[in-house]
């Protein structure tokens, strides 16, 4: 098998663990599915920022090099960021908008060589957003909690009072 066909089936088998964890939380309604699903989104995200970085080394300076490097460091810090303090939605809005950046830089600094690969990222693109999307329905849909929080003190003090208490 050559080395071009490896490198579409590598591409498209990344989109799987993206549909197998929406999904699964649609389905299980279950927190741990949406967190592992944006702890791989995250993992994509630097692998693309990282892959963007590459290229951007390989290519001729130029003024706009200078920010697509710029913002293929800082988009894994945001993603990061997002990860620890961000709630499910905001988070989704952020990790959208990354990807689509990151597309569009990708698109800006490819030569005509790649047509076929910014073609493949396109797709790719679309359905990971479409995935995104996914999740987005099921944290409305089942109003799964947005933030975790740490229970209050109120909260075990009135689950240790004696029911007469009340």
């Amino acid at each position: 098998m050559s080395l071009n066909k490896w490198n579409k089936i590598l591409g498209y088998a990344g989109l799987i663990p993206f549909y197998i964890f929406s999904i699964a939380s649609m389905l299980a309604n279950y927190n741990f599915f949406i967190d592992i699903f944006f702890l791989y989104s995250v993992i994509i995200l630097c692998f693309l920022s990282g892959s963007l970085w590459m290229k951007l080394i390989l290519l001729p300076e130029q003024k706009q090099n200078f920010l697509f490097k710029c913002l293929a460091v800082i988009f894994p810090l945001i993603a990061l960021i997002s990860e620890l303090f961000v709630s499910y939605f905001l988070k989704i809005a952020i990790y959208v908008l990354i990807y689509i950046l990151i597309y569009i830089c990708d698109k800006r600094t490819a030569n005509h060589d790649l047509s076929k690969y910014i073609r493949m990222r396109l797709f790719l693109t679309g359905h990971v957003i479409l995935t995104h999307f996914i999740l987005l329905y099921t944290v409305f849909t089942y109003s799964i909690c947005l933030l975790y929080t740490s229970p209050s003190p109120r909260d075990s003090w009135a689950s240790r009072m004696p029911s007469s208490a009340w």
